[in-house]
């Protein structure tokens, strides 16, 4: 279970970052984006670690 979320994670952070960036000047949610897609990274590679 925990295999999938860290998948999901990585893909949507990916997600919303490019997101982010591709919007940046059309509105002010861009750095909402880009904040909560480098968060989710950080959750996935967090997942991935060895324990």
């Amino acid at each position: 279970m925990g295999f999938y979320i860290m998948i999901m994670s990585f893909i949507l952070g990916i997600f919303f970052t490019i997101l982010g960036a591709s919007r940046r000047k059309q509105n002010f949610l861009y750095k909402i984006f880009i904040v909560l897609g480098i968060i989710l990274i950080l959750v996935a590679v967090y997942l991935a670690r060895p324990h």
